[in-house]
């Protein structure tokens, strides 16, 4: 008996069915976003990794990074070729997207 007095509604019973599509809409929006971050933090941590071992292969090569031009001078290096491969990649991706034969 006790059981049957706790009964919870359900939300149909509160709520018309426009509430509920907006709550529906509500968290697939919330869903979306979270995801959205979680792939930026993932991106994030892709190019912090790719930082590292481009700075390894720069020292290397040119030596340690010492001052504040040197440092200067990997940022734009790295820059000039983040660039580049920018182009190129979009280049390659817009010229088969218009071109889908290629």
């Amino acid at each position: 008996m006790l059981e049957e007095n706790m009964k919870i509604p359900r939300m149909e019973e509160f709520l018309d069915k426009e509430e509920i599509r907006k709550i529906g809409k509500a968290r697939q929006h919330f869903l979306e976003r979270t995801i959205t971050i979680i792939i930026a933090a993932l991106g994030l941590i892709a190019a912090l990794a790719w930082d590292e071992a481009l700075k390894s292969l720069f020292e290397k090569i040119f030596g340690p990074l010492s001052t504040s031009g040197e440092k200067l001078i990997y940022a734009l290096v790295i820059t000039a070729l983040a660039s580049v491969v920018s182009i190129i990649l979009g280049r390659r991706f817009f010229f088969r997207k218009e071109n889908p034969r290629r």
